[in-house]
């Protein structure tokens, strides 16, 4: 018998939208190439969601992967995807890593994102 996520990721989007902030991220996505003008069209698209901010700790920032000025994003679970833009105070970052937190394979309970100025 397969566990219900329900009432955890409805817990997690309360707590996240209670002590986190709305956040708009955007996403650009390529078109197809047009060879009269040797370009591609590019769509963008806005969707907020919800997230708690943290710095990373100099635990953190030993390895490789996590630079000075990073920051954590908690947010509610969405499919994020790297290379979306987020707005922080008013400075833009560029999400570089998602972790979804996904205990049963397909409901996203929640995100850890990685974003980078």
């Amino acid at each position: 018998m397969a566990y219900n996520y329900t009432p955890i990721t409805k817990s997690a989007e309360a707590l996240i939208t209670r002590f986190g902030e709305e956040f708009t991220f955007t996403r650009t996505t390529d078109g197809a190439y047009n060879p009269a003008t040797g370009s591609v069209a590019q769509t963008t698209a806005t969707y907020k969601k919800y997230a708690c901010v943290f710095d990373y700790t100099d635990a953190d920032r030993a390895g490789q992967t996590v630079l000075q000025g990073d920051r954590r994003m908690l947010a509610e679970g969405h499919s994020y995807e790297i290379n979306d833009t987020v707005v922080i105070g008013s400075d833009i970052f560029k999400v570089i890593n998602v972790d979804e937190i996904r205990p049963n394979g397909s409901d996203i309970v929640a995100a850890n994102l990685q974003v980078r100025k």
